[in-house]
């Protein structure tokens, strides 16, 4: 199970924990694991900055680490038990601080927030590839949709065609295996961020071996 061979590369606890608006990831509200927990008041202020339809969780694992660094991405949508942003900023922030392993981490949010067994029990919908908190700003490059071969030499000039993916000094890049991305299944929509660059001077680059390792295991379960 996925679940599970995740949980034996993911073995440290996440270091930074963001929150987005209706994906306006450039604006997140970045907390590293260094910092207090935010208070009531500083949720509420957050909250209540503008109107959104949607809010993201992102959990980030060695944040610092081109090599394990991994980001779980999780979409409060109507298909969540959980619906009131407020107690799934704070629920979040629970787990964060007092995050224990992998498994039990999915397992608390599978209960408390999308109300039961859903995170990583389906297949991979779709793989894209961008640059982290800048993901739409620059713009994904689609690698991979279900139903389609999974082939390592397209997948390389997908990426290759957009430059500014596979080179940039803006931040490190991400490939993001997205799951439930039409609605289908019976729960929210995320995705998992695994390894894919090398921080090369000042540029994070695309690293192809990365790219093929994460693919097969993601995708074909070798």
């Amino acid at each position: 199970m996925l679940k599970d061979k995740l949980a034996k590369k993911i073995t440290s606890k996440p270091d930074v924990i963001q929150f987005a608006k209706d994906r306006k990831f450039e604006g997140a509200w970045i907390i590293p694991l260094s910092q207090n927990k935010p208070t009531k008041d500083e949720v509420d202020d957050y909250l209540s900055k503008e109107k959104f339809e949607v809010i993201i969780v992102e959990y980030i694992w060695n944040s610092t680490d081109d090599d394990n660094r991994f980001v779980l991405t999780l979409f409060l949508d109507k298909k969540c038990k959980l619906q009131d942003p407020k107690k799934f900023l704070e629920i979040c922030f629970d787990f964060f601080y007092n995050y224990s392993d992998f498994s039990t981490f999915i397992k608390t949010i599978d209960l408390q927030i999308i109300g039961k067994p859903y995170l990583l029990l389906n297949k991979t919908d779709s793989v894209n590839l961008s640059v982290f908190n800048y993901w739409l700003s620059v713009g994904p490059v689609e690698l991979w949709q279900k139903g389609n071969e999974f082939n390592i030499e397209e997948i390389t000039q997908k990426i290759k065609k957009r430059p500014e993916i596979e080179k940039t000094k803006l931040n490190y890049q991400g490939l993001f295996f997205r799951f439930n991305v039409n609605g289908q299944d019976d729960g929210p929509y995320y995705g998992i961020k695994t390894p894919c660059c090398d921080k090369q001077n000042d540029d994070w680059v695309i690293n192809y071996k990365k790219i093929d390792y994460w693919m097969n295991i993601m995708l074909k379960g070798e």
